[in-house]
């Protein structure tokens, strides 16, 4: 009886052997069908020549009074860091594709805006050219200046990304390609115009014209950039606050350039081994009437630990033809030298990266020198209480898809 109880296990193994084998080949044969199935649905998309992808952005951030550094006051919402953007390649040809991104930002009302569409045609491997509305290539990160997915930072360096807040254009551009043994030069050339809503208020760029270098050993990366225009700056926000207050200015005290000549110069340098992050700008803005002239720069300085980086940066921009503005915009109240400024922002902070495509950033923004001037700034608030600094705290998620 002992002998049957020991051997009756086996027997059953043995027995159900062939219903287990059974199992396992229609288990083997559903995975196969699925897996010819998601096969096919990739080659159809493959065939259609449609892409999509996307980022989205949100988070948190609050001042510690309303001197409005990078538009943050105390009572900032989750809208004023929330958008969300469709990006759609389709190809045209084997060499010439379209492609349109439509961003919709929180503080809009999530309203969709076009930020980019063009035309791309390379007739080589090496020459790309393109045109449409795209991106003006004037910083280093101007191409992924929203998605934060791609950016170390919650937000980009102000001291630089802050005097030039004109981030499109409409126009045409060529790259041209050359490839080393390990490294390779990218130039392009640029032109095209621009008409948006800049810091003081509208700001048109006309006959744009520019050019920029990249080289890079996917270690170290140097670029250079250098750009001219004709340009039209209309300082309406304040307008709108002369009025608020009950003051008509007088016809064109407002405008800070008329047709005059801008220029914009750029040098920026990274370092990345996969530890360690080293980014640098430095730029230049000259633009002839009243709108300031800025030197401006940065160093960040980053460290990966695993899905960690936390990061430390430096930042300085000072206006360097204040002896041009010395004359009221309101006379007794408001003086031109409120387009003046010299300061220097202070950045600690980490981010985390908890799955591929997500990243959560926190960041601490120290920012003194206000009291050498107001530009970019809440002109009403810094009129009324003149604060020397500001700190700025800032929670946000960034996804890209």
């Amino acid at each position: 009886m002992k002998k049957l109880f020991t051997a009756a296990p086996l027997a059953l193994a043995i027995a159900a052997t062939p219903a287990l084998a059974q199992s396992t080949e229609d288990t083997l044969e559903r995975m196969q069908q699925q897996l010819n199935a998601m096969q096919q649905q990739l080659n159809s998309a493959k065939d259609t020549g449609i892409r999509f992808n996307g980022f989205f952005s949100t988070g948190f951030a609050r001042a510690s009074n309303d001197a409005g550094y990078a538009g943050i006051t105390d009572e900032s919402e989750v809208a004023d860091l929330s958008l969300f953007a469709l990006q759609g390649t389709f190809d045209v040809t084997q060499k010439s594709q379209i492609v349109m991104q439509l961003v919709g930002r929180g503080e809009d009302d999530w309203e969709p805006q076009v930020e980019w569409a063009y035309l791309s045609h390379r007739p080589t491997n090496n020459l790309q050219i393109r045109a449409g509305k795209m991106r003006i290539p004037f910083f280093m990160y101007s191409d992924s200046l929203e998605v934060g997915y791609a950016q170390p930072w919650a937000r980009p360096p102000q001291s630089v990304y802050g005097p030039i807040a004109v981030t499109s254009y409409v126009g045409a551009d060529a790259s041209y390609n050359l490839n080393f043994d390990n490294s390779s030069l990218t130039a392009t050339g640029f032109t095209g115009f621009t008409d948006e809503d800049g810091n003081s208020g509208d700001v048109q760029l006309r006959n744009v014209a520019g050019v920029n270098l990249t080289w890079t050993d996917y270690v170290w990366t140097l670029r250079g950039v250098a750009a001219t225009a004709e340009a039209d700056i209309d300082a309406t926000r304040l307008g709108a606050l002369a009025a608020q207050s009950g003051i008509t200015l007088p016809p064109g005290i407002t405008q800070l350039a008329d047709g005059d000549r801008g220029n914009f110069f750029g040098l920026g340098a990274s370092y990345d081994d996969g530890s360690w992050q080293i980014i640098g700008e430095v730029t230049r803005v000259e633009v002839d009437g009243k709108f300031a002239d800025t030197d401006s720069a940065y160093l960040s300085v980053g460290h990966r630990f695993g899905s960690w980086t936390p990061y430390v940066a430096a930042g300085w921009t000072e206006s360097k033809d204040d002896d041009e503005r010395t004359g009221f915009f309101i006379p007794g109240a408001v003086p031109e030298s409120i387009l003046n400024y010299q300061r220097n922002e202070y950045s600690i902070g980490t981010r985390w990266d908890i799955t591929p495509g997500v990243a959560i950033k926190a960041d601490i923004t120290h920012v003194r020198g206000l009291e050498n001037g107001y530009g970019n700034l809440n002109t009403a608030y810094m009129l009324a209480e003149d604060p020397d600094s500001t700190n700025v705290y800032t929670v946000k998620i960034d996804s890209a898809f």
